[in-house]
């Protein structure tokens, strides 16, 4: 992904329903008394099982598991020369994955909830042409409109035991409820993660973070910020979509948050019942510098193309 967010231009790009601080100071959580959460990471496990395929000598699509949020793709076509591409559509939006390592499944989440989902396989022939290897459509009905945003996927990928889970274990320690969770880790990205100009500028296109490197270096564009967020903040069973888009004309990653509870962290309200617009990257570089509530715009800024 080409990370061309500029720190200059975060200072203005904020949604006009949520008045932001910055991660300094602000709110606390829930605020309720009471016995902590538990902090046991739940990392929702992936599989295959075959029930439902469609395949050839070249690749497998398993949708066995759709109405559990995810599909997932094998490509068998080895060799550094040869990209394989699946192409998702779903009410008028295309999403579009790169198998990178041919013998392994990529876990794709259903993203846009309910409804007819387009899946085709790419094999690149010569330089930017492809040939189908199949396609096939599926209708997917959602045992849980949040599954999809709980599984690990190809972007926001974490695991029992990996770095990102057990720092989400280590942050909600004391916790009383959800939010306060949100709250903990939310803090923790924000003051321990600083934003890489070098990597903004020099990113391939293609990247996908791996958060526990984002965690020992302590840097990161932002969708590393997005991606490790939403990581730890699924691992404590917090839906977390990653979003991408932009934010005026800035290609962007910053996240949407949903807790059944109510509460308070910095300006962000929850309030039991919709998604949350937060973003980490904003609110590290904002630094307590500005006063916020004087920039904030109409929320046009914030333009969601995809979810993940």
């Amino acid at each position: 992904m080409k990370a061309v967010l500029l720190l200059a231009a975060m200072l203005i790009l904020v949604p006009a329903t949520l008045i932001l601080s910055s991660c300094g100071g602000g709110g606390t959580g829930s605020n309720i008394v009471g016995p902590p959460r538990d902090n046991t990471p739940v990392v929702l496990q992936v599989n295959q099982p075959g029930i439902e395929v469609v395949a050839d000598d070249r690749a497998v699509l398993d949708f066995s598991n759709a109405a559990d949020g995810y599909i997932s793709v094998l490509s068998y076509l080895e060799g550094i020369v040869v990209k394989v591409l699946v192409d998702v559509q779903s009410q008028g939006v295309q999403y579009q994955y790169t198998i990178n390592n041919p013998g392994e499944y990529i876990i794709i989440p259903l993203s846009e909830g309910d409804g007819l989902y387009s899946v085709g396989v790419w094999q690149n022939t010569s330089g930017d042409q492809y040939s189908a290897v199949f396609a096939h459509e599926i209708d997917v009905i959602l045992t849980d409109e949040f599954t999809p945003f709980l599984y690990p996927s190809q972007f926001v990928n974490f695991a029992y035991g990996d770095t990102s889970t057990t720092l989400s274990q280590q942050l909600v320690v004391g916790a009383v409820t959800d939010v306060d969770a949100i709250n903990n880790i939310y803090r923790w990205v924000c003051e321990n993660i600083s934003y890489d100009m070098q990597k903004a500028a020099t990113v391939a296109s293609g990247y996908l973070p791996n958060n526990t490197n984002t965690i020992d270096t302590g840097e990161g564009i932002c969708f590393d910020y997005a991606v490790l967020t939403a990581s730890m903040l699924r691992a404590q069973r917090v839906p977390a979509k990653l979003v991408i888009g932009y934010a005026g004309t800035a290609y962007h990653a910053w996240m949407q948050v949903y807790s059944e509870e109510s509460g308070m962290i910095f300006t962000y309200r929850f309030n039991g019942n919709d998604w949350v617009t937060m973003d980490p990257t904003f609110d590290a570089a904002a630094g307590g510098a500005v006063d916020l509530a004087q920039v904030i715009g109409d929320g046009s800024n914030y333009q969601p193309m995809f979810y993940y």
